[in-house]
């Protein structure tokens, strides 16, 4: 855990993408707190997409950072894998809600569309974080 830990901190572009993302669900949970009657059931299937959306953030990260060291066949075949695995958990998730009732599975969707939206607002974090950072653009490791 504290590896992976390291792992994220050191991926600037990652990090970025989760803060796009979570910006996203945060509007998100604005809107439902305001306008829905069933906080609680909206709420639920928002934030449990929303850390799936990290989760899967991570693993497309991890993924892609093991294909690189791999050939061409290898690395193909690792992330179909790994894609697949992604999809079946994401399915598996949404049925399980659908069924338990415990949260929406619309607003889980939507706090798994995070992970788009993060990808279409990281350059916009990354100047944004950039303004913050101390100039350095490199990342160690």
């Amino acid at each position: 855990m504290k590896r992976m830990l390291e792992r994220i901190r050191n991926n600037r572009t990652l990090i970025e993408l989760m803060a796009g993302a979570s910006f996203y669900c945060i509007v998100w949970e604005a809107a439902l707190l305001i306008f829905t009657d069933r906080k609680l059931y909206h709420s639920a299937g928002l934030i449990l997409g929303f850390v799936l959306c990290l989760a899967l953030s991570v693993s497309i990260a991890d993924s892609l950072e093991v294909a690189v060291s791999l050939d061409e066949k290898g690395a193909k075949a690792y992330i179909q894998k790994k894609a697949s695995l992604r999809y079946l958990i994401v399915c598996a998730v949404i049925i399980a809600l659908a069924i338990s009732g415990a949260g929406n599975p619309l607003t889980c969707f939507a706090g798994l569309m995070g992970l788009k939206t993060g990808a279409y607002f990281q350059p916009f974090t990354h100047k944004i974080f950039s303004k913050f950072s101390k100039g350095d653009d490199t990342i160690d490791g």
